[in-house]
């Protein structure tokens, strides 16, 4: 997807991937015309402020037809205003709610290109199992065929963009490790529902907001490349031949590489780059371009010459992390516990304490200018040799 990011430095962060505005949460949809294993609940009919109720037009073609911003979304006796518009994309758009109490985020996609019920049916089993490191659904539906919804509570600035904000573009020890322990419990409990992420990066992470007294814990969000890894008798399934790309160059797996089929190891793998990117301020390959010198290049900094630049300013756990990860196999379970374990020993020889301050909530630390660390980001992001989340979903 080509996604247009907003101008907006204030509002908080994004739905849609590689925003650098308010990132959010969301509710049920389903696939239209498809059935299978991640397909939750019907849809459930909304209408715009005026309108009534659609008819049943089951056979009718999509009129793939966006809301605009000042529509009111009516849906189960709740009404969502589409206050302005704080996202942007090919198949969709973002825009800024409310229930009366808090901000909300409500993602609306075109009807036939709709991406959401892969990322609604991951929150339906979070709720269900009550994770901590998800965002809470509001209300999902469709208007018409038309568009797919969701409504879901606003989240803070997204752990890419906060990085990008500090002064030296990278985070304090404390934030780093802090991070860290958050991140992969968001990470296991995506695991325990049964699901991979395929896109563990620092954009599709967020704290949550002050008003909601969520500022202390770190959000998983954002799972339109997420995959069922096990099958409806709890079996992992098979890894698939030549699968394509999967995910974001920068932070993708050896394995993500070769293109082959995915495990939960490999989010590991890329929760481990971006770990070390939050510690260190950067990774080897972050200026390469093309895809096959990417790999190269995290193959050489496994070697004993790169390792230590690799891993420069890291605590001496670090190299730990990585070997365990790297003897992981596409069956393994992974040992969350004793990684866990592993970040609290670098806690404690650090004396990092559990609950401290974020770096982005001390303004000491943040960059001076705005808009200069907002320059600073576009340029490295052209420098990241991704593909648009669009392009990786059109792929096998």
């Amino acid at each position: 997807m080509s996604l247009i990011p907003t101008t907006n430095l204030n509002i908080p962060a994004s739905p849609f991937r590689r925003y650098a505005s308010p990132r959010w949460c969301c509710h049920s949809i389903s696939k239209p015309g498809r059935q299978g294993p991640l397909d939750p609940p019907i849809l459930q009919p909304a209408t715009r402020m005026g309108e009534q109720p659609p008819p049943n037009n089951q056979g009718s073609q999509p009129v793939d037809k966006l809301p605009q911003a000042g529509d009111v979304i009516h849906i189960n006796g709740l009404s969502f205003k589409l206050d302005s518009v704080i996202g942007d994309g090919g198949y969709g758009q973002v825009f800024l709610s409310s229930d009366g109490t808090r901000k909300l985020a409500v993602k609306c996609e075109k009807y036939s290109r709709s991406m959401l019920h892969v990322e609604v049916n991951v929150l339906l089993h979070a709720a269900e199992q009550k994770c901590k490191h998800f965002c809470e659904r509001v209300a999902h539906g469709s208007v018409g065929k038309e568009y797919v919804f969701i409504v879901m509570t606003l989240l803070g600035r997204d752990l890419h963009k906060a990085r990008n904000e500090m002064k030296d573009r990278r985070f304090t020890l404390s934030t780093a490790l802090r991070i860290g322990v958050h991140t992969l419990k968001g990470i296991e409990e995506l695991h325990r529902l049964g699901f991979l992420s395929r896109d563990i990066k620092p954009g599709n992470f967020a704290p949550g907001l002050r008003e909601n007294k969520q500022n202390k814990l770190i959000f998983l969000y954002d799972f339109g490349l997420a995959r069922k890894y096990l099958d409806s008798n709890g079996n992992i399934v098979q890894p698939r031949p030549d699968v394509g790309w999967r995910g974001t160059t920068r932070y993708g797996s050896l394995t993500a590489h070769h293109r082959a089929d995915l495990s939960r190891r490999d989010d590991l793998e890329s929760w481990f780059y971006m770990l070390v990117e939050f510690t260190n301020g950067q990774l080897p390959w972050r200026t390469i371009t093309d895809r096959g010198a990417v790999l190269l290049s995290k193959q050489a900094a496994r070697t004993p010459i790169g390792l230590p630049t690799f891993l420069v300013n890291c605590p001496k756990q670090f190299p730990v992390l990585l070997k365990y990860i790297d003897e992981l196999v596409f069956t393994s379970a992974p040992d969350y516990a004793h990684l866990l374990k592993i970040l609290d020993e670098a806690r404690e020889e650090n004396n990092v304490k559990a609950y401290e301050r974020w770096d982005w909530e001390d303004e000491s630390l943040s960059s001076n200018s705005i808009s200069q660390a907002s320059s600073h980001s576009e340029r490295e992001q052209k420098a990241k040799p991704e593909a648009s989340p669009r392009e990786v979903r059109n792929k096998k």
